[in-house]
């Protein structure tokens, strides 16, 4: 039986190209906001995206991708389940797609979520991707390291925070765990950095903390984008609707556009700043 699940992770595995794992050290941060939205931009960028939804307890990604309620399709000639396309080139698996309810709780103990990470990969039928994003729980727990276990060779995971002290010694933990995994950091994701008052356009830091910087510094790390904190990014993350994209002219959706490039650059060797804006042309 198991010689056979691992046979089926396999053959789903080598149809990922790249692999990439969103971790935080505490949750609240945005660390679900910021996978769908680098899943949104890889496919804007003409890339074919799968969005893994591994946070069990806490499963946010249906809502923030709008597939609250739509049926699992069935792949035709391997009668397995398949991810559901939210996009032509952009396909979402979530537990929230399973469960009877949106309300239900997933009350596990480790085993049943790693034999569900694992099965996510044998029993069901993914595309050819070039881009895998995995969201994954808060911290350093069972979760993340059976997927990156089970992926086995990950390109990078992206480390997402915000400026105050308390998450920043979370941070340092994620840092830890990567490398005690010996999985590259593509870089950090600095939300809710600051508040533009949306009358006179001055800006405010919410959060006072000053260890960002000296662990940036301390650990070589890339700061891929800075997010300021916009009423817009929860109406788009309650409306399931991409930020990245219907909200595009503001500053922090070309943040995030540009750590999508940067992403790409450090994956795949490439640098091509002009598809920045193409890439919205994209959009289905």
């Amino acid at each position: 039986m198991e010689a056979n699940q691992e046979k089926e992770i396999q053959a789903n595995l080598a149809k990922i190209h790249h692999r990439i794992v969103v971790l935080s050290g505490k949750g609240g941060v945005g660390k679900s906001f910021i996978a769908t939205n680098l899943a949104y931009g890889l496919a804007l960028q003409g890339k074919t995206v799968g969005l893994l939804d591994v946070d069990i307890h806490g499963p946010s990604i249906a809502k923030l991708t709008n597939i609250e309620g739509k049926p699992i399709p069935i792949e035709q000639e391997s009668g397995k389940p398949t991810p559901i396309p939210v996009l032509s080139n952009l396909y979402v698996l979530t537990l929230a797609s399973i469960l009877d309810s949106e309300s239900t709780a997933v009350i596990w103990r480790g085993p049943m979520k790693l034999a569900l990470i694992r099965q996510f990969f044998s029993d069901f039928e993914w595309k050819e991707l070039d881009y895998l994003i995995v969201d994954c729980p808060p911290g350093t727990g069972d979760e993340p390291l059976t997927v990156i276990q089970t992926l086995n060779k990950v390109d990078g995971v992206v480390i997402v925070t915000t400026p105050q002290d308390l998450a920043i010694l979370d941070v340092k933990k994620t840092v830890d765990f990567a490398e005690k995994l010996n999985v590259p950091i593509l870089g950090l994701v600095e939300n809710m950095k600051y508040f533009r008052c949306p009358h006179c356009g001055k800006t405010t830091q919410i959060f006072t903390g000053n260890q960002l910087v000296d662990l940036v510094f301390e650990y070589s790390l890339d700061i891929l984008a800075e997010l300021e904190i916009d009423p817009d990014i929860s109406k788009s993350a309650d409306e399931g609707k991409p930020y990245i994209y219907f909200y595009n002219k503001k500053d922090s959706a070309n943040a995030l556009m540009n750590a999508v490039l940067k992403i790409m650059e450090k994956v795949e060797g490439i640098n091509n700043p002009d598809k920045r804006d193409k890439a919205f042309d994209n959009y289905v």
